[in-house]
């Protein structure tokens, strides 16, 4: 049988949506092995008084596959 688990992380990049969910899931597998799915739970963002983008900031929920130990 497979367990996983789910942990919500949030991290930014003043690039792009898409490199703030890179920059979270990179940092995430450091230390998370066997991640298996992401969802996005919530964009957001920061916008210069002209209104122009200047950040980016994502939470994401992250799954991975619960490893299983031998006890004796």
């Amino acid at each position: 049988m497979r367990i996983t688990k789910t942990v919500r992380l949030s991290g930014s990049s003043d690039r792009s949506i898409e490199a703030a969910i890179k920059t979270v899931l990179a940092r995430a597998a450091e230390t998370i092995t066997e991640i298996t799915r992401f969802d996005v739970v919530n964009v957001s963002g920061e916008v210069d008084s002209s209104g122009v983008p200047t950040g980016y900031h994502v939470d994401l929920d992250i799954t991975f596959v619960v490893r299983e130990t031998a006890h004796n």
